[in-house]
């Protein structure tokens, strides 16, 4: 069955695993499962609000 598997390759190399965060940091349930508009909402507040802070300076 994994001999199906086709590698992703860049530039002729094997990609490497993306580095991505299985569990939420809003609301820590799995990110791949429920509703996480609020939480997307919570993290663009604090974007917008430290961007806003950066560009103060």
């Amino acid at each position: 069955m994994t001999a199906l598997r086709r590698k992703t390759t860049i530039r002729g190399r094997p990609m490497k695993p993306l580095d991505l965060n299985v569990m939420c940091d809003k609301c820590n349930h799995s990110r791949a499962h429920g509703n996480h508009e609020e939480c997307s909402k919570q993290r663009q507040a604090e974007a917008a609000e430290r961007c806003a802070r950066e560009n103060q300076s």
